[in-house]
């Protein structure tokens, strides 16, 4: 809810947007394996929180509107390089795993029976935790699924989007999903040292500075609790990173829609205008180290959400290069905090007798006029797609406004 205009005293004109993409988590197959996001223990709920957090960033600054509803889905969903040759599918039924041609461990396709249809402007991603096998390495996984697209992508200057992805988190690791950054962690970023490329770290900031390789990698958790093991990665940070891939940030996609020179460079133009030229890449990820600006900071660096590596303890954020990449596969990226808040752009007049209000309306959008008196009772005006309402009752008392494009207040 944004407060856009106060006159004289006697009109507060407020107006809300929902986000225009939402990116549901569907815990279903962790629910029916280790439920290790369990939300009725404490641990669990904390777990899905930071995922939650992550999702919800990106739910608010990614601002597509135009994405069809799918009504019908019927797609499977692959989890690979699992240890255990059986697993559960989202209703529960034992299934047996193909095995990998490493020879440790399992694929599955899990079909996503559990629904139907996706709705418009929803992003489904399905989360698991398992015990990957001995070849794995990784934190976690993540990547998008599949045949069902509702937009295309990329080069194309046409949007990306598919129905949804998945993401699988590797229980053989020491996990820490505290501090919880919320949806908005733009006044969580701390200090960093002023200089940016000091001659040594600093323990009067929150960021680590590896004087050795000049870079910055990244919030230091320990500065803000104490009581974090040296040995623990941050949820949050990796569920950041593997809900890039999700979205559809992959090896396979960079040179498919963004673009990938000769070199193997990233060479989509968003991607150069933010980093000055070519972006070096690892597979699906930009290359170990790559520096960028945090999203809606100014002056604090970090190493780029999507590149391949994270030293435990320390937490990424979404940075500037990481948003440019988004906004190359064709997601419509907000450039700061103020921008993704920016409203309806209402304005608000009077003739002496009736209040007028004014907005920018977008083409198919039905909008809401909510009055109230007292904050506690509103009546409410359906106004169709107009960009303009006249209150019928002229001005006696102080009245509020609010307009939205929902029909709930």
């Amino acid at each position: 809810m944004t407060l856009t205009q106060l006159l004289s005293g006697t009109y507060i004109l407020l107006s809300s947007q929902a986000p225009a993409i939402e990116i549901v988590l569907d815990f279903t197959l962790d629910e029916q394996n280790s439920n290790w996001f369990n939300p009725n223990q404490s641990e669990g709920l904390a777990r899905r929180q930071a995922l939650q957090s992550a999702a919800d960033f990106l739910s608010t600054i990614i601002e597509n509107d135009d994405w069809n509803t799918l009504p019908t889905l019927d797609e499977g969903v692959t989890f690979s390089d699992i240890r255990d040759s059986t697993i559960k599918d989202l209703s529960g039924a034992t299934i047996s795993g193909t095995p990998e041609t490493d020879g440790a461990g399992y694929r599955f396709s899990v079909n996503t029976s559990n629904r139907t249809s996706v709705g418009a402007n929803e992003y489904i991603v399905y989360v698991g935790a398992f015990y990957l096998d001995s070849e794995t390495t990784a934190l976690a996984i993540g990547g998008w699924d599949s045949s069902d697209r509702r937009n295309s992508a990329g080069i194309s200057q046409t949007e990306f989007n598919t129905w949804g992805g998945r993401m699988w988190f590797n229980l053989e690791y020491d996990w820490y999903s505290g501090s919880d950054p919320g949806s908005d962690p733009t006044d969580d970023y701390g200090t960093q040292d002023p200089r940016l490329f000091p001659t040594s770290d600093i323990s009067t900031d929150n960021w680590d500075w590896d004087n050795s390789s000049k870079i910055w990698n990244g919030f230091q958790l320990d500065t803000i609790d104490p009581s974090i093991r040296s040995s623990t990665h941050d949820l949050y940070s990796v569920a950041l990173h593997e809900l890039l891939h999700a979205l559809g940030l992959t090896s396979s996609n960079f040179p498919a829609y963004i673009g990938v020179n000769a070199s193997g460079e990233a060479i989509g133009e968003n991607l150069v205008a933010e980093y000055g030229g070519p972006v070096p890449l690892s597979g699906g990820h930009f290359d170990f180290d790559t520096q960028s600006e945090i999203w809606g900071a100014t002056g604090i660096f970090s190493e780029t959400a999507l590149d391949p590596n994270i030293i435990s303890g320390r937490r990424k954020f979404l940075t500037k290069i990481d948003a440019a990449a988004l906004r190359d596969l064709g997601y419509q990226v907000a450039v700061s905090t103020f921008d993704r808040s920016a409203g309806y752009n209402l304005t608000i007049s009077t003739d002496g007798q009736n209040t007028q209000l004014r907005w920018n309306a977008k083409p198919g959008t039905e909008y809401t006029v909510f009055v109230t008196t007292d904050f506690q009772t509103w009546a409410r005006y359906i106004v169709g797609q107009q960009n303009s309402w006249t209150d019928p009752l002229p001005f006696s008392t102080q009245r509020f406004y609010y307009v939205s494009d929902s029909r709930e207040r």
